[in-house]
């Protein structure tokens, strides 16, 4: 069976120029846990940015809803043998609004499309991928919540940590003026995380969902931010408490006591993060590989008792951004 997707017009032209090579990886890794026979190739589609699947049968139910939520897919189609296509997919609808990641707008923001990719790569390295499935999602380094509000149009359980308190306020009242703009039916709880020698780490949660309904019977998503240090995620969320841990590393280290690096950051944060992820999930974080190194950031993996996925892929994520910044990815796995 013939396939083509057909990507999304990035509005952003530095992006668009690296995204073909990017969403084909992306699409790699999904077909590797979805449909592992299924193969990639290149697809001329009249100038239009595209990529040709190809697989010995035809797709499932289970593959396709996958393909809908790749970051970069515009539409998914199967081809005949009289070179026609016909539509099967387009994108995944979102829980919320295709809108909210992308509304907060502010400096140093990681595109949304690009969080959308790296939230995608962790969930299709872990074992926990089938649509439907309940997902907790962390990031611990979460800033004005890019990530989370990914996670939130998923329908999953997310929660952001993040020293910055005012970037954590902002997130929230961001959050909730969107949740009453649009008026889902949501509650909000505060609390505050008891963590070792007597410090506490306050919070908000709120719940949600798609529908009044949905809400009434309670089926609903959550996300909760907390004020914390993101070597403290274990301390203050327990052991196997998520299924992903996904994370843009900082450029610079405002996530740590003053004075640390970034070496100094990932050595005590990373055995904190293993011990939180169950079996079989994932960790997936992007850092600027002009000032940190791959390799190294995969040692760290390694040595936190991760196992760093670098073959296939895992080796073409790394994308041009301007030029003090070439963005990579690295992924681990807790085994």
């Amino acid at each position: 069976m013939k396939y083509i997707i057909l990507l999304w017009p990035h509005a952003n032209a530095r992006y668009r120029n690296e995204a073909h090579k990017l969403a084909r990886a992306e699409l790699s890794v999904i077909l590797h846990r979805v449909a592992p026979g299924a193969r990639t190739g290149e697809a001329d589609l009249a100038g239009m940015p595209a990529i040709a699947l190809e697989s010995d049968s035809p797709l499932s139910e289970d593959c396709i809803a996958a393909l809908r939520g790749h970051s970069l897919l515009y539409g998914l189609f199967a081809g005949g043998e009289d070179g026609a296509l016909r539509p099967l997919a387009g994108r995944e609808s979102p829980y919320l609004g295709e809108d909210l990641p992308g509304i907060l707008k502010y400096k140093g923001k990681t595109n949304e499309l690009f969080t959308q990719m790296l939230v995608n790569i962790a969930l299709y390295s872990s074992d926990f991928w089938r649509p439907g499935g309940e997902i907790r999602l962390l990031d611990p380094m979460c800033g004005k919540g890019t990530t989370l509000f990914v996670g939130a149009n998923r329908g999953w359980a997310c929660t952001g940590s993040d020293v910055n308190r005012a970037e954590l306020r902002e997130a929230e009242q961001f959050f909730k003026r969107y949740l009453e703009y649009h008026r889902f039916k949501h509650g909000v709880v505060r609390d505050a995380l008891t963590l070792p020698g007597g410090r506490s780490a306050p919070g908000v949660r709120f719940m949600f969902s798609d529908a009044a309904e949905n809400f009434k019977q309670g089926r609903t998503a959550s996300l909760r931010l907390v004020n914390l240090d993101a070597a403290d995620v274990r301390s203050a969320f327990g052991a196997r408490a998520f299924h992903l841990i996904v994370c843009d590393l900082p450029y610079g280290v405002q996530h740590a006591a003053r004075g640390a690096s970034i070496e100094r950051l990932m050595a005590g944060a990373l055995p904190a993060w293993r011990e939180s992820l169950v079996q079989g999930g994932a960790v997936a974080v992007s850092f600027n590989a002009q000032t940190l190194k791959p390799g190294d950031v995969r040692a760290w993996m390694a040595r936190a008792g991760l196992e760093p996925l670098d073959d296939g892929p895992y080796q073409q994520f790394s994308h041009w951004v301007e030029q003090a910044v070439t963005r990579d990815i690295a992924v681990a796995r807790k085994r």
